[in-house]
């Protein structure tokens, strides 16, 4: 099984983090299929590659308190196993990992 955890510290407003977040995975080929809390679970929408491929995000929102600090720990996980450094799971890892990174409507501060 591939797994790819990363740790982002961000400021944002808590009120636009879902919103935001929904977007980021929206652009990268994720639906969200489950929120409960701080607790987020999205699945790889079907493209071009076998069942055993498709990722599957578990995210954790931590709020750090007295600030607008917001921990985002995020795990990317597939039934792939990965022979190769550059797999699937690692391609749609690294591609959230950027569009977190980049986006422009928080400020990234740190990651893990």
């Amino acid at each position: 099984m591939a797994r790819y955890n990363g740790v982002f510290t961000i400021a944002v407003d808590v009120e636009n983090l879902l919103l935001i977040l929904t977007d980021i995975l929206n652009s990268c080929g994720f639906e969200v299929a489950h929120i409960q809390g701080s607790y987020l679970m999205a699945s790889e929408v079907h493209s071009q590659v076998i069942f055993s491929q498709l990722v599957t995000l578990d995210i954790n929102v931590g709020i750090v308190t007295n600030t607008e600090k917001i921990k985002i720990n995020l795990v990317a996980r597939n039934e792939e196993i990965p022979l190769k450094s550059d797999n699937h799971c690692r391609q749609k890892f690294d591609l959230l990992t950027q569009s977190i990174i980049e986006n422009p409507n928080w400020e990234f501060i740190d990651s893990i």
